[in-house]
Formats: structure tokens, C-alpha cells, sequence
């Protein structure tokens, strides 16, 4: 009886709240900054190209207080229980007002619970870089559901070369990335959202979020060979000689031609933990999306719970799935810029992947590379269209320092791997190999023990 009461009670609780939203038009972000910031309400804003500047004024700006881990933000949805409808609503954002704050910056950034967010296009205009980083759109709220947004992002520095140039500690240039999402929270729904990014940072990621959803998102970045960034007469990489941080085949730290490289972080990322806790990341599933010309396309590692990447496609990237011990499901992708594929240990893998037929016109050093132990591994031909390019599946090689394509590969023992091989593609496995098993329709390198091949 005491339980049928305590339903009651809820459902009437939530049939009050419902009865009490208000369904409220705006048209201005200052209104927009003041519904933000209260709960309930189902709030329209009038189709139209807005400009922040003409809210962010220098008292809004010097009002403006850090979260816990000093990120300020420009508009702040910390109320709860509240829908934005952003259909037809484009919000322009100065690039000059990503240093105003002198820290960390959010341009949007939700906080409360249970919001919904629809239809909004985020335009950063021009290519002034943050003070110290930060984000496009902040989703550190639990229960969110982020629809139907677009973010158009750029201000970063520098920008043109990637990572080569370092970042963080040893970085030969001072780095001030500028990213896309950020998914903090619990239950958070990110759907059919699309990012197309020209600043250095990466554009879907997850820093301590449990049971995050990707549907239907997708990432672009913008792509530049190594000859380009060597043809350059100024400008930061001319300005350090041409060096990088990584080595390249020939053990000097210097950009080399034959390369191509992204000139962003990852279309989708998952870091270990993150949030203004701190909190460890947990299940993360990314369905139908799509990642092209960034850095890795998806870039998945279990931390604590189950993660999927299901109808995945990559193309263009340094790296299509760089994953350890997670799913990828029915998914595809290229080695135009770089691998496909690289399984790292720590955890079982077990993926399948169609390889597209398109051709690299720049130096790619292997179609895969696997380590660890006991990876179930499915390689196919897109609709069978095969490739005449030959890259092959390495077993017991180990990705380079930091994923660069003109650092060399390493090795690392690898036993129990399962792999069937139908792309046509050569498979070698190395002396650090055992007790594999290959099924394969390409020519085979063995110098490990115990491996069992199958050709076909």
C-alpha cells in the first residue's frame, strides 16, 4: 500500500510540473540567457542569425563565474526540466570573445538537468584562438538530449599542421585548442548532430559521461599534406625549421614530405574520465555516425562499462578506428591518410569492418595494425569492390608514438588473435606473434609460433 502511495505522489508531482511549463517565445539571447537559467519552460526562439556579441557585454562578462574547474561559459542552460526549440535559429559567435574571459570557455554549456535542445546552428566567425582552450558546447548535464545541432567552429592556434607541432608540455608552439561537444553527464543523447570543424581540438568527445548516446552524428575536419606545410615561406612551422615532435623513419624530429595529415583531434573520443568531478567515463554507444578527414574517426577504449560503435564510417582520417576492447559493428571506412584500423591491448576487441575501395595518393605504412590478445577481427570489401593497393594487416605491430603516420611502428607480444581476412590485403605476423589464427584471401608473412593459416 505505502508504495502505491509513493507512485501516486510521483505521478501527481509530475503531472503538477507538466501542468505548470510554460511555452514561451524569444527572440533576442538576452531572453535566451534568462530562460536558460530557469526550469520548466518550453521555450521557442524566432528563426534568425543572431549575434552574441550583443549579449555578451563587459558586465555580463566580468558576472560571469568559473565552474569548478575554471571553465566560464557564454550562455549557461543551468535551469532544469526545460525544451529549446532553436529550428531556423543560427547564433553567430565573435572568435575575438573566446580570449574575453582569460580562461577556459564554453560558448554553450549545459548544466541542468533534463534539457532539450533542438535545431540551433553554432557559427564561429573568424580565427581569433582561445586563451586557454575550450569548447564550442559543454554537456555536463544529466538525462540531456542535444538534437539537430550544427557547429561550425574555428579559433585555434596554430592551426595548419595538426599535432606536429606538439601540444602541452615539449610543444614547440604554445597550443590553444578549440573544440567541439564535450558530454559530461549521465543518460546524455547527442542525435543527429553535425560538426565541421577548422580548429585544432576534437569534435564529438566524452570526459566522464555514463551512458552516452551518438545517433546519426557527424564529424568533418579539414585535411593538408606535409609537402604543402613545407612549401610554406612563414609562419609557426617555418618559424621552428620545420621540426616536430615526433620522429619520423629516419630518427629526425622534422616534417616530411609524402604525408597527409589532419588538422584536427578526433571526429569521436573517449577520455578515461572528466566532468567537474572528475568522474570515471562509463558506457558509450555511437550509432550511424560518421567521421571524415580528422585525426582518428573514432577513437573508443573500455574504461568501465560496455562500448559499441555500430554502422560506423570513416574516411579520410590519419586513422579510421583506433579501439581497445570495445565493439565495432557492420562499420566501414578507408586507408586513404592511414590505416583503418589499429587494436591496442588491454582489453578483447571484436570488430567488423568493410574496407572501401578509394586509394591513398599519399604514404600510408599498413592497412592495420593489432595488439594484445584474443581480438576477433572481420575484414571485408565494401560491396566487393576490391583495392588494388596493398597495405597489409599487421599482427604484432604496434601503432606510432601519438598515431603520426610518418612515426615509425613498433611491436608488442600478440597472441590468441582471431582474424578473418577477406579484403585480398597481405597479413604478416611478427616474431612477438603466437597462437593466432588467420583466415585470409591474401598472401601471409609468418614469423611467429604456433599461428594456424587458413588461405582461401
Amino acid at each position: 500500500m505505502m508504495k502505491q502511495q509513493i507512485a501516486l505522489i510521483i505521478g501527481l508531482l509530475w503531472f503538477c510540473n507538466s501542468i505548470q511549463a510554460k511555452e514561451i517565445k524569444i527572440n533576442s539571447i538576452d531572453e535566451l540567457a534568462k530562460y536558460a537559467a530557469q526550469s520548466g519552460n518550453t521555450i521557442t526562439m524566432e528563426a534568425g542569425v543572431y549575434q552574441i556579441e550583443d549579449y555578451l557585454t563587459d558586465s555580463i562578462i566580468q558576472s560571469t563565474k568559473p565552474d569548478k574547474v575554471g571553465r566560464y561559459a557564454m550562455i549557461k542552460f543551468s535551469g532544469n526540466n526545460n525544451v529549446f526549440n532553436f529550428t531556423g535559429v543560427t547564433i553567430q559567435v565573435n572568435t575575438i570573445l573566446l580570449s574575453a574571459f582569460k580562461g577556459r570557455v564554453s560558448e554553450f554549456y549545459v548544466s541542468g538537468k533534463n534539457v532539450h535542445i533542438k535545431g540551433l546552428t553554432v557559427t564561429d566567425i573568424g580565427n581569433h584562438p582561445t586563451v586557454k582552450g575550450g569548447h564550442s558546447f559543454t554537456v555536463a548535464g544529466d538525462h540531456a538530449i542535444i538534437e539537430k545541432v550544427t557547429l561550425n567552429i574555428s579559433g585555434s592556434s596554430p592551426y595548419g599542421y595538426g599535432d606536429l607541432l606538439g601540444k602541452g608540455k615539449g610543444a614547440l608552439v604554445p597550443l590553444r585548442k578549440h573544440s567541439g561537444m564535450c558530454v559530461e553527464g549521465l543518460n546524455d543523447k547527442i542525435i543527429d548532430c553535425t560538426i565541421f570543424s577548422k580548429a585544432f581540438g576534437h569534435c564529438f568527445f566524452v570526459q566522464g559521461g555514463r551512458d552516452v548516446l551518438f545517433e546519426n552524428c557527424y564529424a568533418e575536419g579539414v585535411t593538408r599534406t606535409t609537402d604543402a606545410m613545407l612549401a610554406e615561406i612563414s609562419g609557426p612551422a617555418f618559424d621552428v625549421n620545420f621540426a616536430s615532435v615526433y620522429k619520423n623513419y629516419a630518427g629526425t624530429r622534422n616534417i616530411v614530405p609524402g604525408y597527409t595529415k589532419s588538422l584536427n583531434e578526433c571526429g569521436f573520443r573517449m577520455y578515461g574520465k572528466g566532468g567537474v568531478d572528475g568522474v570515471k567515463t562509463g558506457a558509450v554507444t555511437a550509432l550511424n555516425c560518421t567521421a571524415k578527414n580528422t585525426r582518428i574517426g573514432f577513437a573508443f577504449g573500455k574504461i568501465t562499462d560496455d562500448v559499441l560503435i555500430k554502422n560506423g564510417t570513416a574516411i579520410g582520417c590519419e586513422v579510421g578506428y583506433n579501439v581497445g576492447g570495445v565493439k565495432v559493428e557492420n562499420s566501414k571506412g578507408d586507408a586513404v591518410n592511414g590505416p583503418l584500423l589499429y587494436v591496442y591491448k588491454g582489453g578483447v576487441t571484436h570488430v567488423e569492418l568493410a574496407l572501401l575501395p578509394t586509394e591513398s595518393k599519399t604514404t600510408v605504412h599498413a592497412l592495420a595494425c593489432i595488439t594484445g590478445n584474443n581480438h576477433n577481427i572481420t575484414l571485408t570489401n565494401y560491396r566487393n569492390m576490391a583495392r588494388s593497393q596493398k597495405h597489409s594487416i599487421k599482427i604484432g605491430t604496434t601503432r606510432p608514438p601519438a598515431n603520426n603516420g610518418f612515426s615509425p611502428l613498433g611491436i608488442a607480444p600478440s597472441s590468441g588473435v582471431v582474424l578473418h581476412n577477406a579484403t585480398g590485403m597481405p597479413v604478416e605476423l611478427n616474431a612477438e606473434t603466437s597462437n593466432c589464427k588467420i583466415t585470409t584471401s591474401g598472401n601471409v608473412l609468418n614469423e611467429g609460433e604456433n599461428n594456424e593459416i587458413v588461405i582461401k
